[in-house]
């Protein structure tokens, strides 16, 4: 029996406008492959087999923190830095490290349904803050804090994706952000960033980051090379404090494992430092901002009234909301009669019936065709279910 490998969760010959993959066409394959033939050439290629340092492969940090430091100005060092396998290992870190089952961790409504599956498996009490088109609502967050309190309740963090929001694609503006550093100061709990869409942005530039405008204090802010490079590498990183840095580092799982995917790493290290990953970024804001247009192009032709879509300036994905006649379940088994698929609103809210009139489509990785094919089918069949 032959094995067929496709990408996680696809279903081979579909339209799988779910997966909020990077598309095959745009994976910097051969320059991956040099920087892996100048390791390999190297006098130390045994070096890539060994156990790696708890913190991370050291050329990767010097280059995160240098590029960091030049483009944000945030004046960190290297203690402020680690590498982390991907943001969904950072995210399972910072739950090991900061909470226990039972405690309160606050998330957007929508949220990322991987950090919400995360926070279920660790037995979390999720408490959700309504969101609007700048993201969280500062007085729904304020109010719920204060009901926690008054019940001798307080949130470990408040998790949250600042830049083209996973699933809305909305980007929260640095007013909303200084609110939220103040809440977080006043109930003292810590905010977890994360920010892997900071690079794939179709606009001049971001408000600053949450870590920029707390100066560090009691945020920790995740990137990643799963968007702009390949997801299969697991490597990202995490920014903190010294102090939060050195615990995390000093966790038996760190120490026993020799830190983060040390070979991958390696690479990647390699890759970035000959200034490859850079030319790549601004050529692939250019390649998914065509992408974007398209499927907003697609969406305006196919789309009934009474549907109405997110206009994201970067990001992979666009957050739909259906009228009342649509069932997102029936749609989604329509759907996949047609072989189209894409991902129910319902698995981004701690409750489901929140999601029950919205999807999320995702441009970054069919082919252009498929792209503008799986929105026609969609567009078709959400007519057909209004009529």
């Amino acid at each position: 029996m032959k094995l067929e490998s496709t990408p996680q969760g696809v279903v081979a010959g579909s339209i799988p406008l779910f997966a909020g993959h990077p598309s095959h066409d745009l994976l910097p394959i051969a320059g991956v492959r040099r920087a892996a033939a100048s390791l390999w050439g190297g006098g130390q290629v045994t070096r890539l087999f060994d156990y790696g340092d708890e913190q991370g492969n050291p050329q990767l940090i010097e280059f995160l923190v240098e590029r960091l430091n030049r483009v944000e100005r945030l004046g960190i060092s290297r203690e402020n830095l680690m590498i982390i396998g991907g943001a969904t290992g950072g995210v399972d870190l910072i739950c090991d490290q900061l909470t226990q089952a039972g405690d309160v961790v606050l998330v957007d409504a929508p949220s990322y349904r991987d950090a919400l599956h995360i926070f279920r498996d660790r037995h979390l009490d999720v408490r959700d803050v309504a969101i609007d088109d700048g993201g969280a609502i500062v007085g729904d967050m304020a109010r719920s804090l204060r009901a926690l309190a008054d019940a001798g309740r307080a949130p470990k963090f408040y998790y949250v994706v600042p830049n083209f929001q996973n699933p809305s694609g909305i980007t929260m503006p640095e007013a909303r952000r200084r609110a939220i550093i103040e809440l977080s100061r006043q109930y003292g709990f810590a905010i977890v960033e994360d920010d892997v869409y900071n690079d794939i942005r179709f606009c001049d530039a971001l408000p600053p980051s949450f870590y920029a405008l707390a100066a560090g204090e009691n945020v920790l802010r995740m990137g990643t090379y799963s968007k702009t490079l390949a997801p299969g590498l697991r490597i990202g990183w995490l920014l903190a404090s010294a102090a939060r840095i050195a615990d995390f580092v000093s966790s038996g799982v760190l120490k026993m494992g020799g830190g983060a995917n040390p070979f991958t790493a390696a690479i990647v290290a390699e890759y970035c430092r000959s200034g490859e990953w850079e030319a790549h970024l601004a050529w692939l804001r250019g390649q998914y901002r065509q992408r974007r247009d398209i499927a907003q192009s697609a969406l305006d032709a196919a789309m009934p009234p009474g549907v109405s879509y997110s206009r994201p300036n970067g990001g992979y994905f666009i957050w739909l909301h259906l009228p009342p006649t649509v069932d997102i379940a029936d749609l989604a088994e329509r759907a996949r009669w047609e072989n189209v698929y894409f991902a129910p609103g319902t698995g981004f809210y701690v409750d489901p019936e929140q999601g029950a009139r919205h999807l999320r489509l995702s441009f970054s990785f069919v082919p252009i065709d498929d792209l503008r094919a799986g929105i026609e089918i969609l567009g078709r069949l959400i007519r057909e279910m209004s009529a």
